[in-house]
């Protein structure tokens, strides 16, 4: 049965999830140049604050990691807040919502390739598709894993 009602946690989980997946939306619609900008901001950044290096075999890795580390950290988040709302909201009673998880992580990184595809100057990557199923995988492991040592330490001071 669905439960409508949502308490304090589901309900901050809930809009961090919505605010996540319209971030990562927003990011597939920018356009080829503008995202390049947005890498080269931050390669940048690292290249000239950390690494002082202006050396463009350097910046070209520099760029492609930084790429795909925004892919990871995307998904991460996303699905992150969305499996915190699962578990404070449904507590994974329902097998279904294993399913579900595990569903959108395939599921959601196609979109946003064909998004990308639709999008002036940009180019779907498949290697992408790994890497954000990856993130969502990343997500939904260390939020599980917060929400159970977070369980553990409510029932061990609950006993005492």
């Amino acid at each position: 049965m669905l439960n409508l009602r949502l308490k304090k946690s589901s309900l901050l989980f809930l809009i961090l999830t919505v605010l996540s997946a319209l971030f990562f939306i927003s990011n597939s619609l920018v356009s080829g140049d503008a995202s390049t900008l947005q890498s080269g901001f931050f390669v940048s950044l690292v290249a000239n604050n950390i690494l002082h290096t202006s050396d463009p075999n350097i910046l070209s890795v520099l760029t492609t990691i930084v790429r795909k580390l925004a892919h990871f950290t995307e998904f991460a988040l996303f699905f992150g807040f969305f499996n915190s709302f699962m578990i404070s909201h449904t507590e994974y009673k329902n097998r279904a919502y294993y399913f579900l998880t595990f569903f959108l992580i395939l599921l959601l990184p196609l979109i946003d390739e064909t998004v990308q595809y639709l999008s002036p100057g940009r180019t779907p990557q498949v290697y992408d598709i790994w890497v954000d199923a990856a993130g969502g995988i990343f997500g939904v492991v260390i939020s599980g894993v917060i929400f159970m040592l977070v369980c553990k330490k409510l029932l061990k001071d609950k006993k005492i």
